[in-house]
């Protein structure tokens, strides 16, 4: 069966993201200079080890939805309505929502423009996500009727 050019594209990338946030969370821990700055320039000083337990904890909230959304493209090509989707769909939502409230919280403790901008992003891609499994919920609902009488 002949691939989906734009489904491998969206796969290359995501996995590509997908290294790019594990390279970000390697070099959080393994670079002197990125501790310095973190500390001197960015500013979080005394809340040095809740920042760096943020920034792990988002990171793998990333890595999580990055690679639920891999599992939902490599269905493309043949059959997306399935359950095994819309449970993605809706782990998805729920990650984005826990990164949402872990960004909001951080404004409390940190604030910064971009991160009030990633908390309001991140909570309306989740709920997006929850949508989106019922829409798929759905679909294979009536795909399953659809079976059940031809």
């Amino acid at each position: 069966m002949k691939k989906n050019p734009l489904a491998v594209a969206l796969q290359a990338l995501l996995y590509l993201l997908a290294a790019f946030v594990l390279f970000c969370l390697v070099r959080i821990f393994t670079s002197p200079s990125v501790a310095q700055f973190f500390r001197e320039y960015y500013g979080a000083g005394e809340a040095f080890a809740l920042f760096y337990g943020f920034l792990v904890i988002a990171g793998l909230l990333a890595l999580w939805v990055l690679f639920e959304l891999l599992l939902v493209v490599q269905t493309v090509a043949t059959d997306p309505f399935i359950e095994r989707n819309v449970k993605a769909f809706v782990r998805m939502g729920v990650a984005a929502e826990a990164a949402g409230a872990l960004f909001l919280a951080k404004c409390f403790v940190f604030f910064t423009p971009m991160t009030a901008v990633s908390a309001v992003v991140m909570l309306l891609s989740g709920l997006f996500a929850l949508v989106l499994a019922e829409v798929f919920g759905k679909a294979v609902a009536y795909k399953r009727e659809n079976e059940l009488t031809i």
